[in-house]
């Protein structure tokens, strides 16, 4: 992996953490663990249940929201310029996860502000969003 791409994946954990708990301060843990099992039943070949790898392909940091007709929607915070199909895989998860049964004070909250995820890349494409993503391994 370039140092490139390394120092991308910092930098993507890093706006992710910084925008974390301001952006999310709303989403309740549930909803969150929710809509990331949604996105993992949506797109089962493309999970994997291992650990991540210690440098991975990309990060991408989507800021998922419901739009005006109750489908998800997904802005990227954070892309990858080298990896521009790991962004679209990220983006077409979104759009196969189903529905979640929202009580109304989360579908408007979805609907204003959504909730802040991070696809982990690992290089053989496959993924896990970071809400329920195992430990990274070591670089040893």
């Amino acid at each position: 992996m370039s140092v490139k791409t390394f120092c991308f994946s910092i930098a993507a954990a890093v706006s992710l953490m910084a925008l974390s708990p301001a952006a999310q301060a709303a989403v309740p843990e549930k909803l969150k663990k929710d809509f990331a099992q949604a996105i993992y039943d949506g797109s089962p070949d493309l999970v994997h249940k291992r650990n991540p790898q210690p440098l991975l392909r990309a990060v991408i940091v989507l800021n998922v929201k419901l739009d005006e007709n109750n489908q998800w929607k997904a802005d990227v915070i954070r892309g990858n310029e080298q990896q521009p199909e790991m962004q679209a895989r990220a983006i077409e998860t979104v759009k196969k996860a189903r529905m979640l049964d929202l009580s109304d004070t989360d579908r408007s909250e979805m609907q204003r502000g959504g909730l802040i995820e991070a696809w982990l890349f690992d290089s053989d494409g496959t993924f896990q969003v970071k809400t329920l993503a195992k430990a990274q391994q070591s670089g040893r």
